[in-house]
C-alpha cells in the first residue's frame, strides 16, 4: 500500500481557490486602497477648509 501524497491527490482548485478568486482579490485590494485615499482626501480637505474659516 502506497502512502498518501497530497501533492498528487490535491490541486490548487481543491481548496476553493481559482483564478477568478485571485483576480477579484487583487482588484479588491486596489479598490479598497483607492477608496481609502479618496476618503482621506475628503477628510483632509474638510479640516483644511474648517481651519481657514476659523482664521
Amino acid at each position: 500500500m502506497e502512502g498518501f501524497d497530497p501533492a498528487i491527490n490535491y490541486g490548487p482548485n481543491d481548496a476553493g481557490i481559482s483564478a477568478i478568486t485571485i483576480i477579484l482579490g487583487i482588484v479588491g485590494l486596489f479598490v479598497i486602497s483607492w477608496l481609502f485615499g479618496k476618503i482621506y482626501a475628503q477628510v483632509s480637505n474638510f479640516f483644511e477648509s474648517n481651519n481657514k474659516n476659523d482664521s
